[in-house]
């Protein structure tokens, strides 16, 4: 059954690629673009209107245009930086490096003929700047392309930390689902730990009352022993069931019990009014009663009491497991695998938020108590 387990977890853990993706959506790329550039429109647009400058609406047609052709050379930009997305993180800042080099020097010219070429700026505006006949058209466009630069880098700079942020969250959400599948295979190899003596000690009861010829009492421990195993490991061992089930399955583990100690055997059972409905995680109790039946049916020479107790306390499901068996045969049987099942099954599912506490009786016999989360639904 460990095997089983291992296998399971292998299985998740290779059910997804492993490679990290540090891919950013198209629509995530297009949103940023266009976000850059209608800053920068209304940065200037604004700037233009506080300082004053004369005839500045008359470019805003200009600025439009050039915003326009920005986002459609940064959409390059992406094109070709997400080629790299399965790259080292020192390539890729690299490339984001050289790659907005050209699309600066390519910008420029852009921006040079809308606003010198095709509709000039204003002469006001030209007043008390370098005026075009001033510089050349070449030295203008290489002004403008290193002026560009920095802000087509700094999208570069941009879209390499969402693609970062979002292998974070990639790795992240690929650690949480390793995390569950983790547990779930730790429940699933605890949940498979049946004491072998439980079926080993059936058998030699089943076996003598067929020496003996009591078929009835044969058949019936041999419909009890295949409906315990068939519901202990037919369900899924991650989920809850309410505790009336688990407390069903208990009586038919004592009922089989009963069978090899039919003298000395007495279960009681107390629950409390709607303690049925509260979700358990299944077969919680089974080592426990295990434990009951062992050290403190097995070794006596009278009738000893098995009681499950089950009520709401608060916020809480209690449940106490006990038995008045003899001091002696019951001072130490939580050093044992049952009660360390129960401990880490209990810290798998619920942390911190649930607790086991055992000690021997004073009057002679044991006491079991757990403490769990009251949940009613999703069992």
């Amino acid at each position: 059954m460990a095997a089983e387990s291992a296998s399971a977890l292998v299985k998740a853990m290779d059910s997804e690629p492993q490679r990290r993706s540090y891919n950013v959506p198209p629509t995530t790329a297009a949103l940023s673009i266009i976000a850059l550039w209608a800053f920068y429109f209304a940065s200037v647009t604004a700037r233009s209107a506080i300082i004053g400058y004369p005839g500045h609406l008359a470019m805003i047609d200009n600025r439009a245009g050039v915003a326009v052709a920005g986002m459609g050379f940064c959409w390059l930009l992406y094109i070709a930086l997400r080629r790299l997305d399965d790259r080292r993180m020192r390539v890729r800042v690299a490339a984001a490096i050289l790659a907005s080099i050209p699309v600066a020097v390519a910008y420029a010219p852009v921006n040079y003929w809308s606003f010198y070429v095709v509709d000039p700026m204003p002469t006001e505006m030209l007043a008390g700047a370098v005026r075009r006949e001033e510089m050349s058209a070449l030295h203008m466009i290489a002004d403008g392309a290193l002026n560009w630069y920095f802000l087509i880098a700094f999208w570069a700079a941009l879209y390499l930390a969402l693609a970062s942020a979002g292998a974070v969250r990639t790795a992240e959400r690929e650690a949480a689902r390793l995390r569950a599948a983790a547990q779930a295979s730790e429940l699933r190899a605890l949940r498979y730990q049946v004491n072998p003596h439980f079926l080993f000690n059936t058998l030699n009861s089943l076996s003598s009352l067929v020496m003996s010829g009591k078929r009835a009492d044969a058949e019936a421990m041999i419909l009890n022993l295949a409906t315990f195993f068939r519901t202990s490991l037919s369900a899924d061992p991650t989920d809850d069931v309410p505790l009336a089930d688990e407390i069903a399955l208990q009586k038919l583990y004592l009922d089989i019990e009963a069978v090899r100690f039919p003298e000395r055997l007495r279960p009681i059972f107390r629950i409390g009014h709607g303690a049925s409905e509260a979700c358990v995680p299944g077969l919680i109790l089974q080592p426990i009663v295990e434990n009951a039946i062992k050290y403190g049916v097995a070794p006596a020479q009278r009738p000893i009491l098995v009681a499950i107790t089950a009520r709401r306390n608060g916020e809480r499901l209690e449940i106490v497991v006990e038995n008045d068996g003899d001091p002696i045969a019951t001072q130490s049987p939580g050093t044992g695998v049952g009660l360390r099942n129960v401990r880490d099954r209990l810290a798998a599912r619920f942390g911190g938020d649930a607790s086991l506490e055992s000690a021997p009786r004073a009057a002679g016999g044991y006491h079991v108590r757990l403490m769990l989360p009251w949940v009613t639904h999703g069992c």
